[in-house]
């Protein structure tokens, strides 16, 4: 089903500022690790109530910051910015649907990538966060939330990074 745009004003409860929103995606960073980084024993094995292991989660997450950083460099840039499809998300049960490019292989992330891919990415993801700012007239589209602009990129990925943490959590629990 396709779903209706969200406002991105809900976005902006991880921060007002681009400093705020930089502090809480550190936060979320070092929250999201560590969850990852005790789940070496069931690394592998899909979580009760859920469609993927820890594995597929941080590979799913590390495929959707990977594919956000290129394009808040480009928000962030004099580029031009070329009209893009505008197409809505897909929700099933409730759920948001990740576009297909963006979901985990059956495998998922090595655990021994966590010290390699995983730092590396984080790295990255830092630097493009210390440079980011509100870029008002300067949007892209995203499927939930329509026209956003840089730093409401940069809320998104805190916000997703915070859901897949919370959901690896839950499935720690249980």
């Amino acid at each position: 089903m396709t779903q209706p745009l969200y406002d991105p004003a809900v976005l902006k409860f991880v921060g007002q500022t681009p400093e705020e929103v930089r502090t809480r995606l550190s936060v979320e960073l070092d929250r999201f690790e560590a969850q990852l980084r005790g789940r070496q024993g069931d690394w592998t094995v899909t979580q009760p109530n859920r469609d993927w292991s820890p594995a597929q989660e941080a590979e799913h997450v590390l495929k959707i910051d990977t594919s956000i950083v290129p394009l808040m460099r480009l928000l962030l840039s004099d580029k031009e910015l070329r009209p893009s499809p505008q197409v809505p998300g897909v929700t099933i049960n409730g759920k948001r649907q990740s576009p297909d490019s963006l979901l985990p292989s059956a495998e998922g992330m090595p655990f021994e990538a966590l010290d390699t891919t995983w730092a590396e990415h984080r790295q990255k993801l830092e630097e493009m966060a210390a440079q980011v700012r509100e870029t008002p007239g300067r949007t892209f589209w995203h499927h939930f939330f329509g026209e956003i602009d840089a730093l409401d990129w940069l809320r998104m990925i805190t916000v997703h990074l915070r859901a897949h943490r919370k959901l690896l959590e839950e499935s720690a629990a249980a």
